[in-house]
């Protein structure tokens, strides 16, 4: 639906909701310093110009087009919440991405996902400078930011690619730092469960110092954050895997077919009642498997919190080097110390033995001579958890170093430059441990009965026992296990952007505000994986392709902001903002970006807005430069046939031109039957090829400050973003056959052999289909002051109330353009990108401060859900689902925090997050972990923190 058809239910939705009272709900924890500005008395000229996130203009009296959204630093701190990108995704606008529980998926990372549209799609500034991933796609780790100096944040929902370039598609989020700081500060903050576990400890010294008179400011920081792990095991909650089944809508506990005791899933043996998958009693003995009782509960020893050791450090600083032109420059580094948990290797393997191996126990020999390959040899396929080797443990390194340098100042009258560079480099080195050895296995398989040694005792072999559970010997497991396996990431980025702003001309109203910017970057990438993983003699872990590759970019862009229409007698004002931005990359070719915008005064207390931009996100180097390969496997199984088979009718079913497409010879066409496990080759990596992706982004609203009601904002902003050419990996198999893909789009990336078999399916990255969704954001903040009887101190006393309302009309995803559409909003699960895809989301806050003092309530909640299971039945060929967990209700959480200021220098804050200790939402396998979205709802339970600040003079 697009937003024309819509707006008549958008008007009457407003007005509802206005008419209803229901300012309550709406209001939000943003500040509103952006839309008006304080009442100026007569004859007062000396209004600060400032630059807000979304421009480059600095202007007296600027107020944005585009809905901004600003949160202090003692919000941040006042949540309790115990991570920065914590605080970010209880925001309705942010869909929450890896954090703190992302064990698996997951990369030990923190990340920003504006409006749900990817982490890559959000670009994350510093002081309005782009920051460089640490990675090698594009997204942001924000556990990089010197959260010690962070002043405020602003966040700008939609396309800002004119002002900022490439990444900006779902907006931007702004950090911007104090430049001011005067003296010594040391903070310290403590988080701790309920249960007495997933401590936090984070630690934070500043000092600051004024330059020459007031002429600069030299500030240097370093910090210390420690981060307890917790296992899945340590919540009852999180330490069974459940499967809702859709065929009997019961639920029952899952788990893995790789056991410890290990199993033999083909060929089957008849144990005295008939063939049966073998597994094994703890003696060695075999006996029949049973499912699901049999199935290995994988997630007691997944990590639920990720420990972390994060150290920071640097420096930032700005002088006065004439009357006119100021330095500035800042150095920060970082290093974050990261691991996760998995479960124990997984061998899955065609294995081989001597029948007479006497490590067997004497009742497998009628078991092994049914597998009987040739004389006095058995083969069989192994799955075995190896849980003598230990947890897999991956643990990250990362090491982030950023410099900045520039100056800024007036090169004429009412003209001001501010040009600056960058450099990044970021370092990782990934090390796995605790994988062993298939080949060393097999070798250990096979045992000479006379002397109980292996045939070949090369490389210190040691027979190995897999026939049940803790069966291996400790020389079995050291001789099999691999020395740890690391991969190595190395990112450099470089940047160097100039922008010149004043007014060039007057029109009648007033002047013309201009921008003119000029900016070149280049960023490099390196990926070198553990040659053993390309080996194939790994258990349980496959190499990732190599990555070598850069990637630089030249632009140029304009901003212009000018008063159109502005009355003599009234407060009346129509304000436009165009600006156009166009980038020339050295592989992904040449985009041009724009954005139009309007805001109109209408009085001194109502305010329209709107903005429309196209923006773009740039193929990362990745998506680039991996290192194509080949994989094998098999696209034809006894559990899926092939649709051009003529037992499946391609005919009837109206797929001739897709078969012909992928090379099936017009004669075979109703002849031709596929080979059942056909060997194909799998042809993935990066394309040289990719386009960027693009988006449009409409924006419509109102701002309003009643004089009848003092203090209080209200923001209603209507918003529509669709992102075409999305960049990832497809299954062009399932694709091709979609019912949907009348065009046969990505059909020719499956082609068959002369014997018309499927023999390559080429996976490559590919610019495939849409992302796009739209909603209304609803922000409110109303501040009373109290009577003298209500305060502690001062006879002085203030309850604000703030809020912000993100209801979403519509959320569709869609694989390719001539494929399915998705539409997710109010779903959670499979088939929708994103797990959780609540249609309402609101944060409201109430703040009483009197003197010293202050307290807070926050009320976070979260719109029920359906299960999208049932969206996957038509599209997908299964039986509608039969639903255990068909949907899941609302949900509200409520924390409560108080702070004292001891003279002025001491701060003490406590907090209670989670107050009534409520579990998450149960969505079962819907998700991928955990029972629920850990990073949406709270797996912890009710939670405490303590920050303790401490100011040595200055401000």
């Amino acid at each position: 639906m697009k937003f024309a058809e819509k707006l008549p239910i958008l008007r009457s939705y407003i007005s509802v909701r206005m008419l209803a009272g229901s300012v309550f709900l709406m209001l939000t924890p943003t500040v509103f310093a952006q839309d008006e500005n304080p009442d100026v008395e007569a004859g007062d000229m000396l209004l600060e110009e400032v630059i807000v996130t979304g421009t480059r203009i600095k202007r007296r009296d600027y107020t944005s087009p585009s809905p901004l959204t600003t949160i202090s630093r003692q919000e941040i701190e006042f949540s309790g919440q115990p991570t920065l990108e914590a605080y970010l995704n209880t925001m309705p606008q942010v869909q929450p991405a890896f954090d703190r529980t992302a064990n698996n998926p997951g990369d030990g990372t923190a990340q920003i996902d504006l409006r749900g549209m990817g982490p890559g799609r959000t670009l994350v500034l510093m002081n309005g400078r782009r920051l460089a991933p640490s990675g090698v796609g594009s997204a942001i780790d924000v556990n990089n930011l010197p959260t010690a100096l962070v002043e405020r944040v602003e966040i700008i929902t939609g396309g800002a690619s004119t002002v900022y370039g490439s990444d900006a598609i779902a907006g931007v989020v702004n950090f911007i730092t104090r430049d001011d700081f005067e003296g010594f500060n040391i903070e310290g903050s403590y988080y701790i469960t309920e249960q007495g576990d997933a401590t936090i400890w984070d630690i934070n010294m500043v000092y600051g110092h004024p330059l020459a008179d007031g002429r600069g400011n030299i500030t240097f920081y370093a910090g210390l954050y420690e981060r307890e792990a917790l296992f899945a095991a340590d919540r009852e909650f999180t330490r069974i895997p459940w499967i809702d089944d859709w065929f009997t809508g019961e639920l029952y506990p899952g788990g893995s077919g790789y056991m410890p005791a290990g199993g033999v899933f083909g060929p089957l043996a008849d144990l005295g009642n008939g063939p049966v998958n073998v597994t094994f009693n703890p003696d060695g003995t075999p006996r029949a498997f049973i499912n699901p009782d049999d199935l290995w509960n994988y997630a007691p020893v997944n990590y639920l919190q990720l420990p972390l050791t994060r150290k920071t450090a640097g420096i930032f600083g700005h002088f006065g080097i004439s009357d006119n032109f100021e330095a500035y420059f800042e150095a920060s580094y970082t290093r974050n110390e990261i691991q996760r948990s998995l479960a124990p290797a997984p061998l899955g393997a065609f294995l081989v033995t001597n029948i007479d191996n006497p490590l067997w126990a004497p009742e497998m020999r009628p078991v092994l001579e049914q597998w009987e390959l040739e004389p006095g040899l058995a083969g069989f396929f192994l799955g075995r958890r190896m849980l003598e080797l230990g947890n897999r443990i991956i643990d990250n390194t990362r090491e982030y170093t950023r410099l900045v340098g520039g100056f800024r100042g007036e090169i004429a009258s009412g003209w001001e430059l501010d040009a600056w560079a960058t450099y990044t480099k970021s370092d990782d080195v990934e090390s796995i441990l605790n994988n062993g050895s298939v080949s060393r296995i097999q070798q250990a398989l096979l045992v000479d009965p006379l002397t109980g040694q292996c045939f070949d005792t090369s490389g210190g072999c040691v027979p190995a026992d897999v026939f049940g559970e803790g069966r291996l010997s400790p020389e079995a497991v050291d001789y099999i296990r691999w020395q740890p396996l690391n991969n190595i990431t190395e990112r450099e980025q470089l940047l160097a952007s100039a922008v010149v702003t004043g007014s060039p001309f007057d029109i009648w109203s007033r002047p013309v505000d201009m921008s003119f910017g000029i900016e070149w970057r280049q960023d490099k990438v390196h990926f070198e994986a553990d040659p053993l993983l390309f080996s194939g003699d790994v258990i349980g872990i496959n190499g990732k392709a190599p990555i070598d590759g850069k990637e630089s970019v030249f632009e140029l862009y304009s901003e212009a902001v000018y008063t159109l229409f502005q009355s003599s007698q009234s407060e009346q004002r129509l304000d436009v903002e165009v600006g156009a931005r166009w980038s020339d990359y050295k592989n992904a070719g040449s985009v041009t970006t724009w954005k139009a915008g309007l805001d109109w005064r209408v009085s001194e207390s109502l305010r329209f807005r709107s903005m429309a931009q196209h923006a773009v996100r740039a193929p990362n180097n990745s998506e680039l430069f991996t290192q194509q390969g080949v994989s094998s496997g098999f696209a034809i199984s006894n559990n899926f046939s092939d649709p051009c088979s003529a037992s499946s009718d391609p005919t009837a079913n109206g797929i001739v031109n897709k078969c012909l497409a992928q090379g099936l010879s017009q004669d075979q066409i109703g002849v031709f039957e596929a080979t059942r496990a056909y060997p194909v080759d799998y042809i993935f990596g990066g394309n040289p090829d990719l386009v960027p992706e693009s988006s449009d982004t409409f924006t419509v609203g109102f701002v309003l400050t009643p004089i009848s009601i003092p203090n209080l904002t209200i923001a209603v902003d209507y918003y529509d973003l669709e992102v075409t050419d999305t960049i990832g990996d497809v299954d062009p198999f399932s694709v091709c056959f979609d019912a949907n893909n009348a065009a046969g789009v990505f059909c020719d990336n499956v082609q068959r052999d002369a014997s018309g078999n499927i023999a390559e399916v080429y996976d490559l990255f590919q610019n495939r289909g849409l992302l796009a969704t739209d909603g209304i954001d609803i922000q409110a903040q109303y501040v009373i002051d109290l009577p003298g009887s209500m305060a502690i101190a001062d006879d002085y006393a203030q309850l604000s109330i703030s809020s912000i309302w993100t209801h979403v009309f519509s959320t569709r995803n869609q694989e390719n353009l001539a494929t399915t559409v998705f539409e997710c909003s109010g779903f959670f699960g499979w088939p929708c990108e994103q797990e959780v895809n609540p249609e309402n989301r609101m944060n409201t806050r109430f703040n009483y401060s009197s003197g010293p003092f202050t307290a807070h309530l926050t009320w976070r909640w979260i719109d029920g859900m359906l299960n999208a299971a049932p969206k996957s039945s038509g599209d997908y060929g299964v039986p509608d689902p039969v639903l255990a967990i068909p949907e899941v209700s609302s949900w509200s959480y409520f924390d409560l925090g108080f702070s004292y200021l001891f003279g002025q220098s001491t701060m003490v804050q406590f907090g209670v997050n989670n107050l009534t200790d409520k579990a998450p939402a149960f969505m079962a396998d819907a998700v991928s972990n955990n029972n629920t979205s850990a990073s949406t709802y709270d797996v912890f339970g009710r939670s405490y923190f303590l920050r303790v600040s401490y100011q040595f003079g200055g401000n």
